[in-house]
């Protein structure tokens, strides 16, 4: 948010103890900026968990019988990987082979562990 014609100047009240701790570490004139930074992620934040809220249950387990259990997720991902990788080898061969082994690579790990 830059410049003053986009601009509104609002007033707050807080506590004292906040807006001490607030000047320590605002530069001389950016408490402004430091303001619009925290209530732009601030808002973000809660624009994200309201949506979570309001998509709360719109996933149910009936709709979705193959993926009823934790091995039935996995085999669903793999499938996924396996197709990026056959479209890959499709797009470049020669680019998507070292791919695919790194891939199987780290995939192999993170099975294991």
């Amino acid at each position: 948010m830059s410049g003053r014609a986009k601009t509104e100047k609002m007033s707050v009240t807080l506590p004292k103890e906040l807006a001490g701790e607030i000047r320590s570490i605002a530069a001389h004139g950016e408490i402004s900026a430091l303001f619009t930074e925290a209530l732009e992620y601030y808002l973000a934040h809660r624009r994200q968990k309201i949506a979570l809220e309001n998509g709360f249950g719109a996933w149910k387990d009936e709709d979705y019988p193959e993926l009823a259990t934790p091995e039935d997720t996995l085999t669903f991902i793999n499938a996924l990987r396996n197709a990026d990788i056959e479209r890959l080898k499709m797009l470049a061969p020669t680019e998507s082979a070292a791919s695919d082994e790194k891939s199987q690579g780290r995939r192999r790990k993170t099975r294991v562990g």
